[in-house]
């Protein structure tokens, strides 16, 4: 499977924005590092750290920790870090960065199953374990329990697309694979949430690279099984899609849909929310909603879920977004005015008073080290 190059401008077509009466503010900071798309991004609680990705040919395993507040970077140390790598998975346990998968090619060849983790108090590196661990692999769907690091599906080499996958315990250092029965078919690129008990996947790119996915599955790692997710009411099957957990909510928006050839990646304003307690789907407004993409930043604020950037093969370099709110079903867009150029393929979190995005690439070899903030409210953040 190769990875498609989708930020192409293709044609020029108007971007459709939602009204607002308060778009909130961007403001451009401090950059650092090397350009980079594919990397990854968490949040500490007073930092984010960025690690890894690539570009202009070249893969990385360096990173660097961004202080909001005082609009600062430190350098991460390289020692015990990781080999270079991009597309790999990374979550924040509260304490350490865990960094795990990932690939140091274009092609999908050499895929890893080791990672570290990285403490941002004493800036060090640890590994963890590579016994019982998952097949190496890419473009997997990973997400932090409270206690463990779960991991399913991606790529691996000679471009197959795994079913399998296993939960991490940082304490006791050891893997656990998850069950087979039932899992959803192999794909890379998956969206997926963590609800406080179970892991839920969906969309993705199947293996062949020729066909979006609208399936999905739930993973319950005490019973050790899995249920297919309803067909019924679920959004257009996408590749490229986000989510996030709305605290009861999976809420899906956006990505790609693709359907054999031509190999069109059609960009999606469409989405849904899918509540495992109904085991039912309800769709997203599409009034005032931000124009189709994928590859773009999202975060989930308690309130809305934040969207910006991306594109598709009808709209290349989008530099606008849009807020989401389940409650009230409805779009409020972002700012215009200082937002960054548009791009795709860039890291987006939460600080709990705005978002934080980083690198991103207009689709060529070349790469942004901008760091920018977008305050939903206007204001900037107080420590």
């Amino acid at each position: 499977m190769k990875i498609v190059l989708l930020l192409l401008t293709i044609l020029s077509v108007p971007l459709h924005t939602a009204v607002s009466e308060n778009p909130g503010t961007w403001e451009k900071r401090s950059s650092f590092l090397r350009g980079r798309i594919f990397h990854t991004a968490v949040w500490t609680y007073s930092e984010m750290i960025v690690w890894g990705g690539g570009s202009e040919h070249q893969f990385y395993n360096d990173g660097g920790l961004y202080d909001p507040y005082k609009d600062r970077w430190r350098a991460m140390t390289e020692e015990g870090a990781p080999s270079p790598r991009w597309t790999h998975a990374a979550v924040w346990t509260g304490t350490e960065m865990l960094v795990w998968g990932g690939r140091p090619n274009f092609a999908a060849q050499d895929h890893k199953n080791d990672g570290a983790l990285y403490n941002p108090t004493t800036n060090t590196w640890r590994p963890i374990s590579t016994q019982g661990a998952p097949t190496p692999r890419s473009q997997m769907a990973a997400v932090w329990t409270g206690t463990e690091f779960m991991v399913w599906g991606g790529i691996g080499d000679g471009s197959e697309c795994p079913a399998t996958g296993g939960s991490y315990n940082p304490q006791t250092d050891s893997w656990t694979s998850f069950a087979m029965d039932g899992a959803p078919e192999g794909r890379a690129e998956p969206a997926c949430v963590w609800t406080g008990s179970e892991f839920i996947v969906w969309g993705g790119l199947l293996q062949g690279s020729t066909r979006s996915a609208g399936t999905g599955g739930i993973y319950n790692p005490d019973a050790k099984k899995w249920r297919p997710l309803p067909m019924d009411g679920a959004p257009k099957s996408a590749r490229g899609v986000q989510s996030v957990w709305t605290g009861s909510e999976m809420l899906v928006w956006g990505g790609a849909h693709l359907e054999g050839e031509p190999l069109v990646n059609v960009g999606l304003n469409t989405g849904a929310l899918y509540n495992p307690q109904t085991n039912s789907w309800k769709p997203t407004s599409v009034t005032g909603a931000p124009d189709g993409r994928m590859y773009y930043g999202a975060s989930w604020t308690g309130d809305e879920l934040i969207v910006w950037g991306g594109g598709s093969h009808l709209i290349a370099n989008i530099n606008t977004g849009g807020r989401y709110n389940p409650a009230t079903e409805k779009w409020t867009s972002t700012a215009i005015d200082g937002a960054p150029a548009g791009r795709g393929i860039l890291t987006s979190v939460w600080t709990g008073e705005g978002i934080l995005i980083y690198g991103g690439s207009t689709g060529g070899t070349a790469a942004f080290n901008e760091t920018y903030f977008y305050s939903p409210t206007g204001k900037p953040p107080e420590k």
